[in-house]
């Protein structure tokens, strides 16, 4: 069984979500789509949402230092 979170980590943001153009938020988002989806690691679930999470708390300690 597919884990639950999955298609929580794989939305995209939702526009209340969406970083300011130029924001460090908008700069890992846009790597990442440059990135990640079509890549092997999108057709694992499993890696998909360890990377997705690692992403997330890359901006998270983006936001403590700047």
């Amino acid at each position: 069984m597919d884990d639950p979170t999955a298609a929580a980590a794989a939305a995209p943001p939702s526009a209340g979500e969406q970083a300011a153009p130029g924001s460090l938020d908008d700069i890992v988002e846009r790597w990442w789509n440059d990135h990640f989806p079509g890549s092997p690691v999108a057709q694992l679930t499993a890696a998909w949402n360890h990377a997705f999470a690692a992403k997330d708390e890359l901006k998270r300690r983006l936001k403590e230092v700047f």
